[in-house]
C-alpha cells in the first residue's frame, strides 16, 4: 500500500508539472534570469548549461549579486536562497540543511549531508568552505539527492562555488567597504593573459572588524573579524583540444567564534547537598549557575568566560587543484585532483555565562584530504549524452579537546573540573559512476544515473588526562579544593561499581596514568552477572579504542525526462536514491556505547517540476514539488550516559518523511527593473524513533527514560521560507546611472533539535528549542559609470535591527541560543579596468 500510495503522489506531482500549473519551487536566479541574454549558465549537470534547461531544481546567484547583497559565505547565502538553512554550532563548525536534510554534528571529521565545491573540486568537510566566497562568477544550490553525479554524502544537495576564471584580456579591479563595528572589507583581483595559451587570475581578500558583541555582567567585547584570503589560478590552452589549470587557494581566519546567550537554568543534577571535595557535615554551597542572570534579548548582548580562555580561533587552510581536459574526436576526457591542508584552532565559549561551564578551552585539529576524479563525457550537443567516471577519496582528521566544566553541577557532585579527548578517523571512498541523457524527440528527454560507492572509515578515540592538558591551580571544586583527575575520579567510580559490570569477586583494571577511562561494556549485562558474555577484563579499558573499519556500500541512482512541449516551457519528473556514510563521534564519553557510529542514511526522493520563460524570456516562472522517503537520518541527539547523564551520541532516526513544494517568479516588467520573489513549503517529520528525554538512578547508576517521536519536526526545517527582492537602475547622466535595490528574506518559526511539543526533555522545556520566525530586510542605493569602470553604493543588512537566532542547544545546565548579526550599515566603493 506505501508503494502504490507514493507512486500516486509521484503521478500527481507529474501531472502538476503537466499543467504548469502547480504552485512549485525552483530555481532562484539572483538576477538576469528573465533576461535571455544574461541567462546564468550552471554546471548541475557536470556541463555548462542554460539555468532554464535544467531538468531538476537549481538555485544560482552571479557574481555581481553576491557583491551587491553583500553576500561572502554559506551564512549569506541561506538568507536569500529558500529551502537553505545554516545553523552554528558551539565547536564554531557549520551545519547546512537543505529541504530539511541536514547532519548536526560539531565534529571536525563529520561529513554533510549537503556537499560543498569549488569548481566542481569537493570541500570534503564544512569547516573547509568558510572562507571560500570570494571573487566567485556565481554560487549554485542544487538540491535534492545529488548521489549520481556529486556523490554519496550529498543525500541534501550540493552547493557550488564557481570562482571567476582567468580573461583573455588584461583586467583588474578593487572593492573596499566600510561599515558598522569599524567593519573594512577589500576584495582585489588582477586578471589577464601571460602568453597566446596561458592565463592567469590572482584574487586577494582581507576583512576586518571590530568586536560585535558585548558582556552584559562586565566590559567587555566579543566577535571581532579578521580574515584574509587569495586565490591564485593558472589556465593553459595550447589547442582547442587540449586544457589544463592550476588553483592554489587559501585562507587564514583569526577572527573569534561567537558566544551564545544564556536563555535558561537547565541543571542536570541536584546541588542541594554537600559538594564534592568538602569536609564533611559543611553542607550545600551557593551555586552561582542557579543565580546567574540570563541574556537581555538583543542581538549584541552575550556572555563568556573572560582572560585566557576567552572566545578565539586560528584556522588555516590550503589547497590545491589541477584539472585537464582532453578532447579526442567527439569525447573529452577529464580529470580532476585535489589536495587540501587545513589547520584547525579555537577556542569558544559553551554555557553563555562567564563561568567556566562547558567551555572549550581549546579545540585543535588537522585535515588532509586528497580526491581524484576521472570521467569521460561525449558531445553535450549529440542526441545520447553520456557521463562516465570514477571517483576516489583519502581524507584524515585529527582532532584534540580540552573541555572545562569547574562551574557546573557535575563538578558540584563529582569534583572533577576538566577532561580531554581525542579522536584520529581515516576516510576512503571509491565510486564509479554513469549518466546518461536521451533525446528520444526534439522535446523530450530521458534521464537515468547511477552510482556504486564503498566508504571505509577508521577511527579511535581517547578520553582521560593527557600531561599537555594540565589542571590549573584556578580549577577547584565547589568545596575550594584542588580539581579531581578524571583517572582519579573514574577509578574511584569503576572501584564502587565493579561488581554490577562484572559480578561478584570481579575487579575492574585500574586506570593507568595518562590511560583512557572509557569502559568497555559490550557483551556484559547490568545488574544481570549471570547473563554475561564472556568478557577479558584487558579489553575493558584500553588507552586508544580502535574500532573496526566501517565498510559500507551503496548503489545511488537516478531516473527522469524531460518535455518541452512549447518553447520557452520546460517539464520535468525524476525519481532518485541518495545515500550518505555512516560516521564516528568526536565527543566525551565514559562508555563504549558512546562512541559508536552510525550507519549510512538514504532518501528516496520524488520530485517534478516546471520552468516557463514567459513574454519573450521577460519574465521566469518556475517551480517544482517533491516527497522524500527518508531512512536513517544521522544526527547528534542526547542518551544517557550512566554517570553523567545526558550527554551528546551520533544516533540513527530509523524512518522520517518530507515533503514540500517551491516556486521562483522573475521578471523585468520595465526597463531597467528586475523583481524576483521564491518561495519554499516544507513539511518534514519524524515517522519512527524512541529516544532518550530523561533519566533516573538505578543502583547508583543513571538509566534512560525513553520515548516516542513520531510525528515531531526535523530540526531547521521551517514550514516556509521566502526571499523577495527588486533592483532598478536609471541613467542620470550620459555617462553615470543611479541604482537602488531592496529585498526581504524570511522564513516561519521551526526547531533545533528532535524535541516533543509541549514536553520536557532533560530538564529543558521544548519551547526553548523553538527558533522563531523572523523577515530581515537588506537594501543599497548608488552610483556607477555607465561603462562599469567604477561603482559607489551605500548597504544595509538586517535594516530594522531584528532579534532572530539560527540556533538554540542546551550546554548542559544552561540553555543557549545563537543569534544573528545585528543591523549592519556601510559604504563601497569599487572600480574595474
Amino acid at each position: 500500500m506505501k508503494l502504490i500510495h507514493r507512486t500516486i503522489l509521484f503521478a500527481g506531482c507529474s501531472a502538476m508539472a503537466l499543467g504548469a500549473a502547480a504552485t512549485s519551487a525552483a530555481a532562484q536566479t539572483a538576477e538576469g534570469a528573465a533576461d535571455a541574454g544574461n541567462e546564468i549558465v550552471v554546471t548541475a549537470n557536470k556541463r555548462e548549461q542554460n539555468l532554464s534547461e535544467v531538468g531538476s531544481s537549481v538555485s544560482a546567484v552571479s557574481g555581481e549579486a553576491l557583491k551587491l547583497q553583500q553576500i561572502s559565505s554559506v551564512a549569506d547565502l541561506a538568507k536569500i536562497t529558500p529551502g537553505l538553512t545554516f545553523a552554528p554550532t558551539p565547536n564554531a563548525t557549520p551545519v547546512y540543511t537543505i529541504r530539511g536534510v541536514g547532519f548536526y554534528d560539531s565534529s571536525l571529521a563529520s561529513y554533510p549531508d549537503v556537499a560543498v565545491y569549488l569548481d566542481q573540486f569537493p570541500l570534503a568537510l564544512p569547516v573547509m568552505s568558510s572562507q571560500t566566497g570570494f571573487d566567485l562568477q556565481r554560487v549554485e544550490v542544487l538540491k535534492g539527492p545529488q548521489g549520481t553525479l556529486f556523490g554519496n554524502n550529498a543525500t541534501g544537495g550540493a552547493i557550488n562555488f564557481v570562482a571567476n576564471a582567468p580573461t583573455k584580456d588584461m583586467s583588474g579591479g578593487a572593492n573596499l567597504s566600510y561599515g558598522r563595528f569599524n567593519a573594512v572589507d577589500f576584495n582585489a583581483y588582477v586578471s589577464g593573459p601571460l602568453s597566446d595559451t596561458l592565463r592567469a587570475r590572482l584574487a586577494v581578500k582581507k576583512a576586518y572588524a571590530d568586536p560585535w558583541q558585548k558582556s552584559y555582567t562586565r566590559d567587555d567585547r566579543n566577535g571581532k573579524t579578521d580574515v584574509m584570503a587569495g586565490r591564485f589560478i593558472l589556465e593553459f590552452e595550447p589547442s582547442s583540444d587540449f586544457k589544463a589549470s592550476i588553483n592554489l587557494n587559501g585562507w587564514r581566519d583569526q577572527s573569534e567564534p561567537q558566544a551564545p546567550q544564556k536563555i535558561a537554568y537547565v541543571p542536570q543534577n541536584d546541588v542541594s547537598g554537600t559538594p564534592a571535595g568538602a569536609p564533611a557535615g559543611s553542607g550545600p554551597v551557593p551555586y552561582p549557575q542557579a543565580t546567574y542572570p540570563n541574556s537581555p534579548l538583543n542581538a549584541r548582548s552575550a556572555d563568556w568566560t573572560a582572560g585566557q580562555y576567552s572566545p578565539s580561533q586560528d584556522n588555516r587552510f590550503k589547497q590545491a587543484l589541477g584539472r585537464f581536459d582532453y578532447t579526442f574526436g567527439s569525447i573529452t576526457l577529464t580529470s580532476l585532483t585535489g589536495y587540501s591542508d587545513m589547520k584547525f584552532q579555537n577556542t569558544t565559549e559553551g554555557g553563555g555565562t562567564a563561568l567556566v561551564d562547558l567551555d572549550l578551552r581549546s579545540d585543535g585539529g588537522k585535515i588532509k584530504s586528497f580526491t581524484q576524479e576521472l570521467r569521460l563525457a561525449n558531445d553535450p550537443k549529440s542526441q545520447l549524452r553520456w557521463v562516465l567516471g570514477a571517483n576516489y577519496e583519502n581524507t584524515k582528521v585529527d582532532e584534540t579537546t580540552w573541555l572545562a566544566y569547574k562551574d557546573t553541577s557535575s563538578t558540584y557532585v563529582n569534583g572533577i573540573v576538566t577532561s580531554t579527548y581525542v579522536t584520529h578517523q581515516k576516510m576512503k571512498n571509491y565510486a564509479a559512476f554513469g549518466n546518461l541523457e536521451y533525446d528520444v524527440m526534439d522535446n523530450l528527454t530521458l534521464k537515468a544515473g547511477i552510482r556504486r560507492t564503498q566508504a571505509k572509515r577508521r577511527a579511535t578515540a581517547f578520553n582521560g588526562d593527557l600531561a599537555e592538558f594540565p589542571i590549573p591551580a584556578s580549577d577547584t571544586t565547589f568545596g575550594g579544593t584542588p580539581g579531581v583527575s578524571l583517572t582519579n575520579f573514574f577509578n574511584a567510580v569503576y572501584d564502587s561499581l565493579q561488581e554490577l559490570y562484572g559480578g561478584a569477586g570481579y575487579n575492574i583494571p585500574t586506570i593507568a596514568p595518562g590511560g583512557s577511562i572509557i569502559l568497555d561494556t559490550r557483551g556484559l549485562v547490568l545488574g544481570d552477572p549471570a547473563s554475561n558474555d564472556p568478557v577479558n577484563p584487558d579489553t575493558f579499558l584500553t588507552a586508544d579504542i580502535v574500532r573496526t573499519n566501517i565498510k559500507e556500500n551503496s548503489t545511488s541512482w537516478m531516473l527522469g525526462w524531460d518535455f518541452k512541449p512549447v518553447d520557452g516551457l520546460l517539464l520535468y519528473s525524476n525519481v532518485s536514491k541518495g545515500y550518505k556514510a555512516g560516521s564516528f563521534p568526536h565527543l566525551s564519553g565514559a562508555i563504549f556505547d558512546a562512541y559508536a557510529p552510525v550507519k549510512q542514511e538514504s532518501i528516496l526522493a520524488y520530485e517534478a517540476g516546471f520552468k516557463a520563460q514567459l513574454m519573450g524570456n521577460a519574465i521566469s516562472i518556475n517551480g517544482a514539488a517533491f516527497y522524500y522517503d527518508y531512512k536513517n537520518k544521522q544526527t547528534r541527539a542526547k542518551f544517557v550516559d550512566p554517570i553523567f547523564g545526558a550527554l551528546d551520541k551520533l544516533l540513527n532516526v530509523p524512518k522520517s518523511r518530507i515533503k514540500g513544494a517551491e516556486i521562483e517568479v522573475s521578471g523585468r516588467p520595465v526597463e531597467g527593473l528586475t523583481i524576483s520573489a521564491s518561495a519554499t513549503y516544507l513539511d518534514a517529520k519524524v515517522k519512527r524513533y524512541v529516544g532518550a528525554v530523561d533519566s533516573v538512578l538505578v543502583s547508583g547508576i543513571r538509566v534512560p527514560v525513553n520515548a516516542s517521536f513520531a510525528g515531531v519536526d526535523l530540526p531547521f526545517s521551517p514550514e516556509w521560507q521566502y526571499s523577495i527582492r527588486a533592483d532598478y537602475q536609471f541613467p542620470v547622466s550620459s555617462s553615470v546611472d543611479a541604482f537602488f535595490g531592496v529585498g526581504a528574506n524570511g522564513q516561519s518559526k521551526s526547531v533545533s533539535a528532535l524535541v516533543v511539543p509541549g514536553s520536557t526533555t532533560f530538564g529543558a522545556d521544548s519551547d526553548l528549542y523553538k527558533i522563531k520566525a523572523y523577515t530581515l530586510v537588506n537594501g543599497n542605493i548608488g552610483v556607477k559609470s555607465a561603462d562599469g569602470t567604477w561603482t559607489a553604493s551605500v548597504w544595509g543588512k538586517n535594516i530594522f535591527n531584528k532579534y532572530y537566532w539560527s540556533n538554540a542547544t542546551q550546554a548542559y545546565d544552561t540553555f543557549v541560543r545563537y543569534t544573528g548579526r545585528p543591523a549592519e550599515y556601510g559604504v563601497s566603493l569599487g572600480f574595474n579596468f
